[in-house]
C-alpha cells in the first residue's frame, strides 16, 4: 500500500508540474508593439470618434499603424517620406489614442 501512494503521489506531482509549466507558458504575454519613431507624427481630433492624421517626417520611409485602447488597431501604413495618412476609430472600438507603433 505504501508504495502504491507513493507511486501516486509522485504521478501526480508529475502532473503537476507539466500542468504548472504549459500555464506558464500560455499566460506568457504578447510581444509589445514597439513606438514609431518621434519623427512620425499624430495628429488627434476627438469628435464622435477618433480621427488620427499621421506624418511621416523622417527622411526615410516608415511603416506604422495606430494604436488605441481596447486593443485596437488601424492597418499598417507604409508611408515615404513627407508623406501622410489618416485613419478613424468608432468610439464602439476605442475611446482613447494611445499611440503609434511600428508593424
Amino acid at each position: 500500500m505504501k508504495k502504491f501512494a507513493a507511486a501516486a503521489g509522485a504521478a501526480l506531482g508529475g502532473l503537476a508540474l507539466v500542468a504548472a509549466t504549459q500555464g506558464a507558458a500560455q499566460a506568457a504575454p504578447a510581444t509589445a508593439e514597439a513606438a514609431a519613431p518621434s519623427c512620425v507624427q499624430a495628429d488627434v481630433t476627438y469628435l464622435v470618434g477618433i480621427f488620427v492624421d499621421i506624418t511621416n517626417n523622417c527622411s526615410t520611409t516608415q511603416k506604422v499603424k495606430v494604436d488605441y485602447d481596447r486593443d485596437y488597431f488601424s492597418p499598417c501604413f507604409t508611408l515615404a517620406p513627407g508623406e501622410t495618412a489618416s485613419h478613424s476609430a468608432s468610439i464602439i472600438y476605442a475611446s482613447r489614442y494611445e499611440g503609434l507603433a511600428t508593424c
